[in-house]
């Protein structure tokens, strides 16, 4: 790799970083399609999974054109977080199938939101950088992180309806 000052081998490892994440969830989102129980949640998993091939495959790219080694690691993909919910309030809630989809839905709900702020990230750092060729690069991806972010808002209330389904009164 040619000289490169401290905050580029910075950039760099950031752009890893995030070639890392988007590893991992290809794993992740392969597990989320087989978990899901309506098709047209699975079909749009399946086309998200695709899309973030892609990603990997644009900060691959990006990585390699700075004479970077892109790297071969992932990140690790966490279960979704529960505030204050330890024990044997988690445990109930992890117990049926119903809910554990809606809190996995919420969790990747989550994860897109981060994604989308990442690129957004990266992009102004390739901006501070003189990089502005990889600006489109990371626009692109956002737009995608936040059309799936969108997708799992909108279709929240069927989740919902999924875990609690409605015309049930109250006891």
């Amino acid at each position: 790799m040619a000289t490169t000052t401290p905050e580029q081998e910075r950039y760099i490892l950031h752009l890893n970083h995030a070639l890392a994440m988007e590893s991992a969830l290809i794993e992740h989102l392969d597990k989320r399609a087989q978990q899901v129980t309506q098709a047209a949640a699975r079909q749009r998993i399946e086309q998200h999974r695709q899309e973030t091939g892609g990603h990997r495959e644009r900060l691959r790219a990006l990585v390699q054109t700075l004479g970077a080694t892109p790297t071969t690691s992932q990140a690790g993909v966490q279960p979704p977080i529960t505030p204050s919910l330890t024990g044997r309030f988690k445990g109930a809630l992890e117990s049926e199938k119903e809910d554990q989809l809606l809190l996995l839905a919420l969790a990747d709900y989550a994860v897109e939101n981060y994604e989308s702020a990442l690129y957004q990230g990266l992009a102004r750092m390739a901006e501070n950088l003189g990089y502005e060729s990889h600006i489109p690069e990371f626009e692109a991806i956002r737009e995608e992180e936040e059309e799936m972010a969108r997708w799992i808002a909108a279709h929240e209330p069927e989740m919902v309806d999924e875990a609690f389904p409605p015309g049930r009164a109250a006891a």
